[in-house]
């Protein structure tokens, strides 16, 4: 399966600009040219879909999202609004309702995503919290493989400010996750950047933004972050039977490709 990655849109309707500099109408287009380019069998958004979570920013991403071929699965972020979010989406097939946390399964050729819903809302960083864990628990398979998907990280990536809203209750993740061994992986969002570590013994991976990154302030307060324009990008992840997950990170501007025989090399 190839399944495409993409967080932080931060969306904003065309013609308005994040922070006064950020077009993440634009931002998004760019990506999802790339991305469909790629022909991917699922595309995951995890995370901050908009920047306000209003109603005209959802609109807007599901009349950019609806030329895509794929399915799209969506999970929210601690930009986004749940109860706003779902009357947009209505067909995403979360639990709950309302306000409520959005979680998802889902069940693909190649095994399943748990699509876990760490926002706490009113506030920047994350939990797993009892709630959470018994979800869980209870949407996870025996024996299939699994991908563990997230807003927030529940590790550090070494910058302060992005660790200071990271995400809680990492110590019971942890515990739960050492007695899921087919849990392969856990990919999140919310730092807008590529990071890869492990947490708990697996791989684990952030995703960069389409459009701003996160700086990389390694010498940062808790409570200093800035923003920069490098290139956006997202993670193509490559999941197939009787192979570990691969991943890419992909720019979102394509580059031509020069055949080496075609140079002489």
């Amino acid at each position: 399966m190839r399944i495409v990655q993409l967080s932080d849109l931060h969306l904003q309707p065309p013609g308005q600009r994040l922070y006064g500099r950020v077009d993440t109408a634009a931002c998004l287009e760019a990506a999802l040219a790339r991305i469909a380019a790629l022909a991917p069998d699922l595309l995951v958004i995890s995370g901050d879909l908009s920047d306000r979570g209003s109603a005209t920013e959802y609109a807007w991403l599901d009349r950019a999202l609806a030329p895509l071929s794929c399915p799209v699965a969506l999970m929210p972020g601690n930009h986004d609004r749940r109860e706003t979010l779902r009357a947009a989406f209505p067909s995403q097939g979360w639990t709950g309702k309302d306000d409520a946390p959005c979680h998802r399964r889902l069940d693909v050729a190649t095994g399943t995503l748990l699509l876990l819903d760490t926002v706490v809302p009113g506030q920047e960083h994350g939990l797993v919290d009892a709630a959470a864990l018994d979800w869980l628990e209870a949407a996870c398979p025996a024996r299939t493989r699994t991908l563990l998907v997230m807003h927030h990280p529940p590790f550090s990536i070494g910058v302060a400010g992005m660790d200071a809203i990271a995400c809680r209750g990492a110590e019971a993740l942890d515990a739960w996750l050492a007695r899921h061994p087919n849990v392969e992986a856990v990919l999140c969002g919310h730092v807008h950047r590529f990071v890869a570590t492990t947490f708990a013994g697996r791989l684990a991976l952030t995703t960069p933004s389409p459009a701003h990154q996160i700086a990389l302030d390694l010498d940062g307060a808790p409570g200093e972050l800035a923003f920069t324009l490098e290139p956006g990008a997202f993670l193509l992840h490559l999941w197939a039977p009787g192979r570990p997950l691969t991943t890419h990170c992909v720019p979102c501007a394509p580059a031509p490709a020069y055949r080496y025989a075609a140079l002489g090399g």
